[in-house]
């Protein structure tokens, strides 16, 4: 892949959506506001491996993706991040990449490599979406001091030289709690040597071909089939127990009947799905992606909007080889992590 383009970017913006896993935010209005760019939108894409990068700026969301919605940004907040800590650090980023390629972040990375004429690296920091900054793989892998700045959308600007991602994300929650909601962030401009060890790479062209996969495919079982997955449950809700702890990371737990079957699966969720059970027995959890969609028109349902009755399919893909190359990694997204009492699922024989 070396350019996305506008026809590219319902297909873009619906793979987002399912790498999301349940999270990450509605992808609806970045996707409406890149149309309306027309067909003059447009942005290069680049492999880690582009012996033109040497810095690239890592932009996101960080807050409530539902404030999000009703307060929707003004086009401006992640341009305005990424010009904040460009004139701190006086380095200009060669490209962006999205923080994560999951949800709304992925559309808004396109959009803004797009407003401020930069390439898009086909790569993210998590290959699915999360919901914390320590959960990014730039931090994952061990200390890496940065600078980041953060814009929210009542317009206050906040540059934080972070000695470590709790740091980062201390101030910049505390911020957006009294500042709106959310805010738009840009991470950097980090040196490619880092990304290129701590990145995930492929996201961009993956969220383009599961997308395209979602609009092509006739039913749950011949997506699976598409994006290398299978259907691990296909039925009816009968039960969603959410916790309403805003402190807590697993709020819901969703039970779903299998036509086929009879089984019962069982999901864990917190702003995203991180663990799924059959019957009583573990079947996936994170890093791998669990998501769900309408069983008839396979759109991605969002964890916080399932309910009793809907005919849903529960899907798993396989997660980023990056998190399972190495147990310190593993455990900064396994189950326990999300506050669910499981050992991480390891992926079937032959999935990788």
């Amino acid at each position: 892949m070396t350019r996305l383009q506008a026809g590219d970017v319902p297909a873009f913006g619906r793979g987002a959506a399912l790498l999301g896993c349940g999270g990450g935010g509605r992808v609806d209005h970045t996707v409406s506001a890149i149309r309306r760019v027309g067909p003059g939108f447009g942005v290069p894409v680049l492999s880690l491996d582009d012996p033109r990068l040497e810095r690239v700026a890592a932009v996101g969301l960080v807050g409530s993706t539902t404030v999000l919605e009703e307060k929707m940004p003004s086009g401006r907040e992640l341009p305005d991040a990424l010009a904040a800590v460009e004139r701190w650090t006086g380095d200009r980023a060669d490209a962006v990449l999205p923080a994560q390629i999951g949800g709304v972040t992925g559309p808004a990375a396109a959009l803004t490599a797009h407003l401020v004429g930069r390439p898009l690296v086909d790569a993210d920091l998590v290959g699915r979406a999360t919901p914390r900054l320590d959960q990014l793989t730039l931090f994952a892998a061990g200390a890496l001091p940065v600078t980041a700045a953060a814009a929210t959308s009542s317009g206050l600007r906040i540059v934080v030289d972070a000695p470590s991602p709790g740091d980062l994300e201390t101030v910049w929650r505390e911020a957006v709690s009294h500042s709106g909601g959310w805010a738009a962030f840009a991470i950097g401009p980090v040196p490619i040597a880092a990304l290129r060890a701590r990145a995930v790479a492929g996201s961009v062209t993956r969220a383009l071909r599961t997308g395209r996969a979602l609009a092509a495919a006739a039913d749950p079982e011949a997506l699976a089939r598409a994006v290398g997955g299978r259907v691990v449950a296909l039925g009816r809700v009968v039960d969603v127990d959410r916790a309403g702890d805003a402190m807590a990371f697993v709020h819901s737990t969703t039970a779903i009947v299998d036509t086929r079957t009879g089984a019962v699966a069982r999901i864990e969720a917190g702003s995203e799905y991180v663990h799924c059970l059959v019957d009583g027995e573990p079947v996936a959890s994170t890093p791998s992606l669990i998501v769900v969609v309408d069983a008839r028109s396979l759109d991605p349902v969002a964890a916080d909007r399932i309910r009793t009755g809907d005919e849903l399919a529960v899907l798993v893909l396989p997660g980023a080889d990056w998190w399972w190359a190495d147990p310190v990694r593993l455990g900064r997204v396994a189950p326990r992590a999300y506050g669910v009492d499981a050992d991480v699922v390891p992926e079937p024989a032959g999935v990788r």
